[in-house]
């Protein structure tokens, strides 16, 4: 009797209940953090301090930014070789959206987060740069330095700003690299910098998830997009992660419903959202 359809509905509806209720009691604990993915582009101001001052209130401590160093001074007075906390979409004005805090030198962004969290936040970091050395990368102005150069400016903010503790640096070292000093430079910069943040692995829909296992030792943490989950209407070839890859990881990008009941299928410790706010606002609905 209970291997009937209704009695598998039931139980597969009951299951699901479950895992929504354990995602919505681990965010709310702190045991799964919800990081803001670039300052919260929906955000109802156009103020950084005033963004993160909304995030504070909602519960939201962690942020996770793409970071570029500017290659000439910038209309807004910022000057050439500046760390800044920006999209390379944001940075090259080519997107509709903006995060408040887009295009906000590095240092500011730091005085900001401290005056408004104290010591309590942690931020995750991207440093984009021309990893790959592709022609397009080489072409594109908010990429076209070699790796070392954002890494050495990160490394030399990471130390003034006292963050060791509140960072993560989400980089993969390009070991098919030409440029032997260039790859040694990146390599200890890389070094230096885990000395004070953590490491973590971005991993997209395109990578080779059969791999995985064997590149993760390295990392304190790793970063799929949830289109990798299997059910995912844009994982067309039904690429599977094992379940103890998701309970390392920090998913990326979910910003409405569906996607954030693809997280709470998968337990991750982490969970990035362009819309913090809807999501807390979605979570406020589960398992009342």
């Amino acid at each position: 009797q209970s291997d009937t359809p209704a009695a598998i509905s039931l139980t597969s509806s009951n299951e699901i209940r479950e895992k929504k209720c354990r995602l919505k009691q681990a965010i709310q604990s702190g045991e799964c953090q919800l990081f803001s993915h670039r300052s919260y582009y929906n955000a109802k101001t156009d103020d950084c301090r005033n963004a993160m001052e909304q995030l504070k209130r909602i519960g939201v401590h962690h942020l996770d930014l793409d970071l570029v160093l500017t290659t000439t001074d910038k209309d807004d007075g910022i000057a050439s070789n500046t760390l800044i906390v920006a999209h390379p979409m944001e940075y090259k004005h080519t997107t509709p959206t903006y995060s408040p805090c887009g295009n906000t030198p590095f240092n500011e962004m730091i005085n900001l987060l401290k005056t408004v969290y104290n010591d309590n936040f942690f931020i995750s970091m991207e440093p984009k740069a021309a990893w790959r050395q592709t022609t397009q990368e080489l072409n594109d102005v908010a990429l076209i330095h070699p790796p070392s150069r954002i890494l050495e400016k990160l490394l030399e903010l990471i130390e003034f700003n006292e963050l060791a503790g509140h960072c993560a640096a989400i980089v993969e070292l390009n070991y098919q690299l030409k440029d032997e000093a260039e790859l040694h430079r990146q390599e200890e910069l890389l070094r230096r910098i885990t000395q004070h943040c953590q490491l973590f692995k971005g991993i997209r829909l395109s990578d080779d998830v059969d791999k995985l296992h064997h590149d993760v030792e390295e990392y304190d943490a790793i970063m799929p997009t949830i289109e990798l989950h299997s059910r995912h209407p844009r994982n067309v070839e039904g690429k599977v992660m094992q379940q103890e890859l998701w309970s390392k990881s920090i998913v990326w990008v979910v910003d409405n419903e569906v996607d954030l009941e693809f997280a709470a299928d998968v337990s991750p410790r982490g969970i990035v959202s362009n819309t913090p706010q809807e999501i807390v606002r979605i979570l406020e609905g589960w398992c009342q």
